[in-house]
């Protein structure tokens, strides 16, 4: 008799355990899913800028405790799978695994999840006297063309010699007096001779032997305002992925971009940056998003109409291609057609062709800098190596 009460307390104990394991089982909580941010794909917030922190599949009757570390002050949304924060702090960068959230349910938790990149905090983009700016990425440039003459008035010229040019195109340098500031600009004051080597005007060491890992990121003030520089191959091409990536830009691939006749891939690598021009057959349609007026068919400045023919390849079917994007308003970059000056003297390709000088001298062609261009009957953002006496507009970015 005792034996059977034995087993009987042995059976009910096994059944209780067996209960309390099932129950143990139905509140077992998953680890929440990847947190996912509002902000672009480069993770950068401007210091008060509201952003978004979530959980995308919430599971239901689950609490969603959030960890965020001081650099961030949670707005809205502590207990659900979406919070809303804003950085506390002017600039810096939120470090990897300082976000988590875990799951809980009654007295259940789940494992935390973290968020395993950084977030960076950009202090307020610089602003500029009488010129309009803009961030992209994480760089601010001027989005028009610079227009200074310097104490006395002689360094560069409008095109024609007209002021009113100078007023809608800005004013157009030759590369020395771009990169020095100094008015008509010989070489021999022009220290940025190929090889020459020192610390720019960011407190960078650079040697201008064309390498990305020494020529690349040079920031010279020359011409540009205080604080600015002459933009350098770098910011070109930054300034490129940072309009696709923030701007939704279609395209994948090129097959893409061929079927939709719309959009652009990044094409190179940075460490090749702009060194071969953006053509539509091997990055897309790329300067129809930076061209800040329609075709003079339309009533603007670029010469033509909104269409160019192209003949095809195995890739890119033949037919009309775009050459303005009414997105190109939004984005504000404003690139018009404002023509060069030849060491010469003469005055061309206005309405045709817009050229702006880089901070680079490149190993194919040593003797020349670097000038990238857009043209009226094109979709490229092409470049080339031009006489330093020549004369092409001058955007600045804000040293950084």
């Amino acid at each position: 008799m005792n034996t059977q009460k034995v087993k009987s307390v042995l059976i009910i104990a096994l059944i209780a355990l067996f209960v309390s394991c099932k129950s143990d089982d139905t509140t077992d909580l998953q680890q929440p899913d990847f947190i996912v941010t509002s902000l672009p794909a480069n993770l950068a917030v401007e210091s008060g800028q509201v952003f978004e922190l979530f959980i995308p599949d919430a599971e239901e009757g689950v609490l969603y405790i959030w960890t965020i570390p001081d650099m961030l002050g949670m707005l809205d949304g502590q207990g659900t799978n979406k919070i809303t924060v804003m950085p506390t702090i002017d600039a810096g960068v939120i470090p990897i695994k300082s976000i988590g959230v875990v799951a809980k349910r009654g007295n259940t938790e789940s494992y935390t999840r973290w968020l395993y990149k950084d977030i960076t905090v950009l202090a307020p983009p610089p602003t500029l006297e009488d010129y309009r700016t803009k961030r992209y990425g994480t760089k601010t440039w001027m989005i028009e063309n610079l227009n200074e003459g310097g104490t006395t008035g002689n360094l560069g010229r409008p095109y024609n010699n007209d002021p009113a040019k100078a007023a809608l195109y800005g004013r157009l340098y030759s590369w020395h007096e771009a990169m020095t500031g100094i008015p008509n600009a010989t070489a021999a004051q022009n220290p940025y001779s190929w090889g020459s080597s020192g610390t720019d005007d960011a407190g960078n060491p650079y040697i201008m032997d064309g390498t990305f890992a020494n020529a690349y990121n040079i920031q010279v003030q020359g011409a540009c305002p205080r604080g600015w520089h002459v933009p350098n191959m770098n910011d070109w091409y930054d300034l490129v992925v940072a309009v696709k990536q923030e701007y939704g830009i279609p395209g994948n691939t090129l097959a893409d971009v061929a079927g939709s006749k719309d959009g652009y891939i990044i094409g190179a690598s940075r460490e090749t940056g702009v060194l071969n021009s953006m053509a539509l057959t091997t990055w897309g349609v790329v300067s129809p998003y930076f061209k800040g007026s329609s075709p003079t068919s339309v009533g603007g400045l670029w010469s033509g109409t909104t269409t160019f023919s192209y003949g095809g390849n195995a890739t890119f079917p033949g037919g009309d291609y775009p050459l303005y994007k009414d997105l190109s308003s939004e984005i504000a970059f404003n690139i018009l057609p404002s023509g060069r000056r030849l060491a010469s003297g003469a005055f061309n390709d206005e309405g045709i062709y817009s050229y702006h000088w880089v901070a680079y001298r490149g190993t194919a062609n040593s003797n020349n800098p670097m000038r990238v261009t857009v043209a009226s009957g094109n979709a490229n953002f092409s470049n080339g190596f031009h006489d330093p006496l020549d004369s092409f507009c001058l955007r600045c970015v804000a040293n950084y």
